[in-house]
């Protein structure tokens, strides 16, 4: 059976989340708080191929002795271990925009709105903590990067400023979603597939975090989407699925977009 490590029904978590049960796959689920740092700890399951992922916060999904890591790299393998859930829409091209979205939405998207939750919740979270304990584990993490993201909320690096910057690169980089969206119903072509889950993801927390970005005014082909995702089974079984009263405030570090663009 496959085993999943995850945390809140969120972002890079909820992904995993849906593409389980839209395939309709039974797994072991394995909760973890990834603000505890457990993540980083030795008994955490690791290997070369998860050490390396832009991610260090997981999820994992374990299949046998190998381990998944990677949000996309996850959707692509539910999708092709099991095809009888069409998750990916069939033919070169089409397949082909799948990953160039799960590209764009990785590299572009989702540091952005990382970022964003990140100041407005884990901030305060983590300041609610016991500060040396906290710096004393945060700085033991490995990579270096991840260490640097984790420092740069907790010394509220995250100032108005560059959230403000965040937001206004985030206007160009959700009219692309717009512009597709307005043509057709799913990202990468005729049908649903995992394009649509790790997009949904990302841009979901966005009119909450960044209304002048993504609103009913701003995007209305984003927002018609989103019901649109959110109204599958498989969507709402996993929304429902969370342990915590609001489980869409659960952030943390997002991808290193930089040592990858």
């Amino acid at each position: 059976m496959l085993e999943l490590y995850h945390w809140e029904p969120n972002l890079q978590f909820l992904k995993p989340l849906v593409a389980l049960r839209e395939a309709h796959v039974q797994y072991s689920g394995h909760y973890f708080d990834p603000t505890s740092l457990e993540q980083f700890s030795p008994s955490f399951p690791q290997d070369t191929e998860s050490c390396l992922q832009l991610e260090r916060e997981g999820p994992l999904l374990i299949d046998g002795v190998t381990i998944l890591s990677s949000p996309f790299f996850i959707l692509e393998y539910i999708a092709e271990a099991f095809p009888a859930a069409q998750l990916y829409p069939g033919g070169a091209y089409p397949n082909y925009r799948v990953r160039a979205w799960g590209q764009y939405t990785a590299l572009q998207l989702a540091p952005g709105v990382c970022a964003l939750g990140c100041a407005r919740y884990l901030a305060p979270a983590l300041a609610a903590r016991e500060p040396g304990v906290l710096r004393t584990r945060i700085e033991r993490i490995e990579p270096l990067e991840r260490r640097q993201a984790w420092l740069a909320v907790m010394d509220g690096s995250l100032g108005e400023a560059r959230l403000e910057a965040i937001r206004q690169r985030l206007h160009a980089v959700v009219r692309r979603y717009e512009a597709t969206l307005s043509e057709r119903s799913w990202l990468a072509g005729d049908s649903y597939s995992i394009a649509d889950i790790d997009a949904f993801a990302m841009l979901a927390p966005l009119p909450q975090l960044a209304p002048e970005v993504v609103s009913e005014q701003a995007t209305p082909a984003i927002m018609q989407y989103l019901q649109r995702v959110r109204a599958r089974p498989a969507v709402r079984e996993a929304l429902a699925s969370g342990r915590t009263a609001r489980p869409e405030e659960a952030f943390v570090p997002g991808p290193e977009a930089a040592r990858w663009g």
